[in-house]
């Protein structure tokens, strides 16, 4: 029986990083699944039982730091890991205080480390 892989659901609304995302982590072997803005994000999350969320902070609809909490506050979305990336630096601080938050890149990222802060988070490192 094959190996089920683990699932990430990108939540960002650039396109070119959307792509560049799925690029990296769809070659690492993960099941990519994308959303390019906040207003789709839980549903998308809901539906595909992820096992960690991409979240830009900066979306149309609902912000990343809505999303986080919405997440936190949904039993169903508790075992979720998120990982911010963001322009913003101080918006690490944000989140403070979740703990489905691990990690934290900014953008613009290296793509060697963000994919091995993605690896820690899932246990692949």
């Amino acid at each position: 029986m094959a190996e089920l892989k683990k699932r990430i659901v990108i939540v960002e609304d650039e396109a070119d990083i959307l792509e560049l995302l799925n690029m990296i982590l769809s070659r690492s072997g993960y099941e990519v699944y994308l959303c390019d803005n906040g207003r789709n994000a839980l549903d998308l999350i809901r539906k595909t039982h992820p096992h960690l969320v991409l979240l830009d902070v900066m979306l149309p609809g609902k912000d990343g730091k809505a999303i986080a909490s919405a997440m936190a506050n949904d039993e169903e979305l508790q075992g979720a890991s998120i990982m911010i990336v963001s322009a913003l630096e101080e918006s690490s601080k944000m989140f403070t205080g979740n703990p489905q938050v691990k990690d934290f890149c900014l953008k613009p990222f290296r793509t060697a480390v963000l994919l091995d802060k993605v690896k820690k988070i899932m246990g692949d490192a």
